[in-house]
C-alpha cells in the first residue's frame, strides 16, 4: 500500500484548497506581498484546514458535517429537545460564541434532526466548498448583497428546510463587563414574515480562549478600527478540539406574533436576543 503523503494534501493547486492569497486578491482587487500571505497562511492554520478538507473533501452537506463533529471530537447535544417543532420548517437563531465550531455544531444537529438544513454565513466561509449545499452567503462587512446571494437565501425560505443563522452576524467578544454578542440585526424577523416561518431561539453555551478576548481589549486600548480577533477564529476551532457544547432549546415563536402590539422588526429582534440569553440564564440556575 502506498505510504500516506500528506504533503500532497496541502498543495494550494488542488481543487478544494483554501488559498488566503487568492481570496483577498479577489475580495480586495490587489495582491498582498508573499511574507504579508505566508503570515496570515499560518494565522489561519491554512495548511490544517487544506488537510481536513482532503481527508474529507469527498463528502458534502451534512455528511462533511457529520465528519467536521468526528474530526473535532464534539460532545454536543441539545437541552430542552421537546421544545424543537415537528416541522424544522422554522428560523432558527442563536448567540454566536465561537464564530466557527457553533456554526458547525448546530448546522450538524438541525440535519441531524430534520434530514437537511441551510445556514446563513459570512460569504467568506462560502470559499469551503464541501459545505456550499449547506451555507447561504451573505455579505457582512459591506450590507451589501450581490444578486445571486439574495436569490439564493430567497429560494431557500421558500422550501421546507430548516434555516439557522446567527442574527449578530459577528461573534460574541466583552460587552458591558460580560461575553455577549451584539445587538441583533432584524433582518431575520423580516424574514420570518416574508417566508411565513416560526423563529426557535437558541442559545449556544460555549466560549473562546481567554487569549482571545485578551487581544479584544487590546484593540480597544489601542483604539484599533479593525478587529484582529477575526483572523484568530480559525485558530480558536483547532484549540476547541474535544469539546463539550450544549444547545438550549427556547419555545417556538409563532411568525404571526412578529406583526402584534405595534412592535417594530428591531424591537422583536432585540425582544428574541433576550429570550435567547434569559435561556442562559435558567440554564445557569440548575446547573451551577
Amino acid at each position: 500500500m502506498e505510504a500516506f503523503d500528506k504533503s500532497k494534501y496541502t498543495s494550494q493547486d488542488h481543487p478544494l484548497a483554501i488559498n488566503i492569497g487568492r481570496v483577498l486578491r479577489e475580495k480586495a482587487g490587489k495582491n498582498l506581498p508573499r511574507p504579508v500571505i505566508a503570515l496570515l497562511e499560518r494565522i489561519i492554520h491554512q495548511r490544517d484546514i487544506n488537510d481536513v478538507l482532503y481527508r474529507y473533501g469527498h463528502l458534502e452537506g451534512k455528511d462533511f458535517l457529520r465528519a467536521l463533529v468526528g474530526e473535532f471530537q464534539l460532545d454536543i447535544d441539545w437541552v430542552h429537545p421537546e421544545r424543537l417543532p415537528e416541522s424544522g420548517r422554522c428560523l432558527f437563531v442563536s448567540n454566536h460564541p465561537l464564530g466557527g465550531l457553533d456554526g458547525i455544531s448546530l448546522a450538524h444537529m438541525l440535519a441531524e434532526r430534520y434530514g437537511d438544513v441551510r445556514y446563513i454565513v459570512s460569504d467568506l466561509l462560502y470559499y469551503l466548498k464541501p459545505l456550499q449545499p449547506v451555507f447561504l452567503p451573505v455579505n457582512n462587512r459591506q450590507g451589501t448583497q450581490a444578486r445571486h446571494q439574495i436569490e439564493m437565501l430567497q429560494q431557500a425560505l421558500q422550501t421546507d428546510v430548516p434555516i439557522g443563522s446567527f442574527p449578530a452576524g459577528s461573534c460574541s467578544r466583552i460587552f458591558d463587563g460580560k461575553l455577549q454578542d451584539r445587538p441583533w440585526r432584524k433582518t431575520f424577523v423580516s424574514q420570518a414574515i416574508s417566508s411565513e416561518r416560526d423563529i426557535v431561539p437558541l442559545h449556544f453555551v460555549g466560549r473562546n480562549s481567554r487569549h482571545f478576548y485578551w487581544v479584544w481589549h487590546l484593540k480597544n486600548f489601542l483604539r484599533m478600527k479593525f478587529d484582529p480577533g477575526q483572523a484568530l477564529l480559525p485558530d480558536e476551532l483547532f484549540r476547541a478540539r474535544g469539546s463539550r457544547y450544549r444547545v438550549i432549546v427556547g419555545e417556538p415563536i409563532p411568525w404571526q406574533s412578529l406583526l402584534s402590539d405595534g412592535r417594530t422588526p428591531d424591537d422583536e429582534a432585540q425582544r428574541i436576543r433576550a429570550i435567547s440569553y434569559q435561556l442562559r440564564e435558567d440554564y445557569d440556575k440548575h446547573h451551577g
